[in-house]
């Protein structure tokens, strides 16, 4: 007698529903060790060393990759290239040192100190800002993020906070360094933003100003100051005033001092989800 007829329908959906299980464990198994192995290979750079080659950068590179080197209309982007992303510190190194060949890269014969600062900050702007040792102190920025600053009116962190901006539970874990320090001091150059400010005009005359959350051609969805989400037809709304930049105020920064504003990055550099 064939065994497998002894099989049921029921013990054949227990088998089924196991083997998906194991199948589970053991993806999310391995994505778990890929993450820690990605976070043993990060390279390590001290806080004052990337600090210093910033501001290597800023009078040697900027002119031509911008002061956060997302690059401009003279030199591309050092957040994105093979040699920045996948090479090694030497080979970041040997560019500096030599240029490159039928391009406007120049040779620079800086001494062996300053070149290693540069390639510390380069590859900071390319890597995940919790892999990264970060110069401040992270009780005092928690306590701007939750008290000056005033983060938190817009933005939660694991439960806490408001809800007019994206979550940031895991922006240290999502963004860069110097991403989330641009979002800081120049919210309005982030690409595609997907919270954009809004105010509506009703058919009867009321107006509420906040957030918008999703819209298209037959609704509209958003989330006013107070934290109340609205949803209304296109029918509904007399004025629809939307704002193509970030929500985030552009005068925010002068709100901090240059010292509060390290210690918020190094608070926020810490802010990931446990993979």
């Amino acid at each position: 007698m064939n065994p497998f007829r002894r099989v049921s329908i029921k013990n054949l959906g227990w088998l089924l529903g196991s083997l998906l299980l194991i199948l589970c464990v053991s993806s999310t198994t391995d994505q778990t060790l890929q993450a820690q192995r990605r976070r043993q290979s990060a390279p390590s750079y001290a806080p004052e060393e990337i600090e210093a080659g910033r501001k290597h950068f800023v009078e040697s590179c900027a002119v031509c990759h911008g002061v956060d080197g997302r690059g401009s209309a003279r030199g591309p982007k050092l957040t994105e290239g093979m040699i920045v992303s996948r090479g090694s510190d030497e080979e970041v190194a040997g560019v500096i040192r030599l240029g490159v060949a039928n391009s406007a890269m120049p040779a620079f014969a800086l001494p062996d100190g300053e070149i290693k600062q540069l390639v510390a900050f380069i590859r900071s702007l390319g890597i995940r800002a919790a892999e990264l040792v970060v110069a401040g102190d992270r009780d005092l920025g928690k306590q701007i993020f939750f008290g000056k600053g005033r983060c938190s009116d817009c933005h939660m962190i694991r439960g806490q906070g408001g809800l007019l901006g994206p979550d940031l539970s895991n922006v240290g874990g999502d963004r860069t360094l110097a991403e989330i320090k641009q979002s800081i001091l120049s919210p309005g150059l982030s690409e595609g933003t997907p919270y954009k400010a809004v105010t509506v005009v009703t058919l009867k005359g009321q107006r509420i100003a906040g957030t918008l959350r999703n819209r298209d051609n037959f609704s509209l969805q958003m989330m006013d100051t107070r934290g109340s989400l609205h949803f209304f037809s296109s029918e509904e709304l007399r004025e629809v005033l939307l704002q193509e930049k970030s929500s985030m105020p552009e005068n925010y920064v002068k709100l901090l001092t240059e010292t509060e504003l390290q210690n918020l990055l190094a608070f926020l550099s810490r802010q990931t989800i446990a993979e």
